[in-house]
């Protein structure tokens, strides 16, 4: 019989790379021979009132000025409806979720779930500082003591806890089965914590490989030939690089932005385009110019020669990643530093890492489950 697996994961941020890790964990359970569902926790947070009320902190005239503020929220509500709209259609599609959401950790911790093992997914699941605390149902809070409970590629998105976040972590993941972590730095995190039997695996996203994407994937950006900008941060530094870059190379830029009023950029932008076209823009670029993490691991999948721009805050994942495959040379220093792009990615050596990594993960994970 089946096992059946309960997922929690931060599937309801609605950018790309959350939607796909989600997906991806989903799907690699099923080929394991296992019955996956995911939890459809939903934190005030992440809906778009949440958002609203949180736009505050993006910069200090936001926070200091209320007038500002209900302006700039008035400006990005259309964005919002294409955002939410269009990740949603692809939850409901592609993703299995439990019939009933959730919203607070005590609706969680009343429910009568039936799993046969409890699994926290990936992404910045146990990062105090993007959940706002240590948010207790990414760490199992509410699954029986008996219970099998197990992470896969679960982030802390930082080098180290703070102090008043030691104790209180150790407790929560001491009651684990089995731990495994997107970064190397989450790794040594735990080892400071005293629990020496945790491993670092591949991003879910990094489990399929090209092909398996490409099955999803639109045919919208086929044979095509551009660079594509995607950033999870505002930076003015990949705006200079990639024009520099296309001044260089003749290409043409598109970007992906979240927000339509961002329409001022260089090149073509392309508002919330669905999922699929994601992947797509990726395939098909001569170049990516990211900070996401995400996008670089679609790179590495399709074989797309990418340069990244550190974000400034939570490089771990990153800098794990590009350890991992021997790319740490891939960062640009600045916005003129397009030597990068005149030495090629041996993709070769890059898929044969990325296969045995793969194959490591998912016997992990296989053992984890069962």
């Amino acid at each position: 019989m089946a096992k059946k697996i309960g997922i929690i994961t931060q599937h309801r941020v609605v950018n790309y790379g959350s939607m796909l890790q989600a997906y991806a964990l989903q799907e690699k359970l099923v080929e394991l021979g296992c019955e996956s569902e995911i939890i459809d926790y939903y934190p005030e947070r992440f809906t778009p009132i949440g958002m609203l009320k949180r736009i505050k902190e993006k910069s200090d005239k936001l926070k200091k000025h209320l007038s500002v503020r209900t302006a700039a929220r008035i400006i990005i509500i259309p964005s919002y409806f294409i955002r939410f709209k269009m990740f949603f259609a692809f939850m409901k599609s592609k993703m299995n979720l439990t019939e009933k959401v959730y919203r607070t950790e005590e609706e969680l911790n009343a429910e009568q779930f039936d799993y046969d093992v409890y699994c926290t997914g990936s992404d910045q699941v146990w990062n105090s500082g993007w959940n706002e605390k240590i948010e207790y149902p990414y760490f199992l809070s509410f699954a029986p003591d008996s219970a099998r409970k197990i992470s896969y590629a679960a982030s802390f998105g930082k080098n180290e806890l703070s102090e008043d976040e030691v104790e209180e972590t150790k407790a929560l993941l001491e009651r684990y089965d089995a731990i495994s972590l997107r970064e190397i730095s989450g790794v040594e995190i735990l080892k400071g914590l005293g629990i020496d039997n945790a491993v670092n695996v591949l991003d879910p996203t990094l489990l399929l490989n090209g092909g398996e994407w490409r099955k999803i994937s639109s045919k919208r950006f086929d044979n095509e030939e551009y660079i594509f900008v995607y950033n999870l941060n505002r930076n003015k530094v990949i705006d200079d690089y990639a024009e520099n870059l296309s001044k260089k190379t003749g290409l043409k830029v598109k970007y992906i932005s979240y927000q339509l009023h961002e329409a001022f950029r260089n090149g073509k932008m392309y508002c919330n385009p669905k999922v699929e076209d994601f992947l797509s823009l990726i395939d098909n670029a001569k170049y990516v110019v990211t900070d996401s993490f995400h996008a670089t691991a679609f790179s590495l999948n399709f074989n797309t020669e990418f340069v990244i721009v550190y974000p400034g805050k939570y490089n771990t994942r990153l800098q794990s990643i590009l350890e991992i495959t021997g790319l740490t040379n891939r960062v640009a220093k600045n916005n003129n530093d397009l030597g990068i792009i005149e030495n090629k990615i041996d993709f070769t050596v890059v898929n044969q890492i990325l296969d045995s990594k793969r194959e490591e993960s998912l016997d992990w994970l296989n053992k984890a489950v069962n």
